[in-house]
């Protein structure tokens, strides 16, 4: 039996925009020698595909957004929870305590939920023409994963910069700063200027 030509790397998710018929969905997929973004929407799919040749980057920066969430279900569970723990006082009241702790659950899960899922993070893969958007991957265990499958296939395709190198590109780039040349391996035959 043949392999499976793509490997899912992300689940499908909201994606961070409006939609006029359906809510987008993306999805990450892993290719032989590409990433496979996935959006779709209705009764369309838009595939974008990245080579590993040509990524320059992936960002994954924090956001605010665990926390964001946890205060707008903070308030509501703590509403329930003072609601469930005064019917259940001394009067027992059970209609009331059986609602209170209903409604204490609703929020409760949710607020569990985004806390084990862990930091929200927005990440973004840079190409030579464009920067896109990775709208699946949007907490930071997920893009450490994500990121530890598909960096050795990166470096395969690219190659690796060696640590020296990587110091005197910086270098290079800082501003007000003389390129330095390298220096030429031993036993090469000297340069002349």
């Amino acid at each position: 039996m043949a392999e499976p030509a793509y490997q899912r790397l992300t689940r499908d998710r909201i994606a961070q925009q409006f939609g006029v018929v359906a809510v987008p969905r993306v999805s990450l997929w892993l290719g032989s020698d590409h990433l496979l973004l996935v959006e779709h929407s209705g009764f369309t799919e838009t595939y974008k595909r990245f080579y590993f040749r040509d990524i320059q980057a992936i960002t994954v920066r924090g956001t605010p957004r665990q926390t964001i969430w946890n205060g707008v279900l903070a308030l509501p569970l703590a509403i329930g929870l003072i609601g469930f723990m005064i019917s259940a006082a001394p009067t027992r009241n059970p209609p009331a305590t059986i609602f209170w702790a209903i409604f204490s659950v609703i929020f409760l899960l949710p607020f569990i939920v985004n806390n084990v899922r862990g930091p929200a993070c927005v990440c973004q893969l840079r190409t030579a023409v464009q920067i896109e958007n990775l709208g699946s991957v949007s907490r930071v265990r997920q893009a450490r994963k994500v990121l530890d499958k598909i960096r050795p296939l990166i470096a395969a395709a690219q190659g690796q910069l060696a640590p020296e190198e990587v110091s005197l590109r910086l270098r290079a780039i800082a501003p007000g700063a003389k390129p330095q040349e390298p220096e030429p391996p031993p036993g090469s035959p000297p340069v002349l200027a």
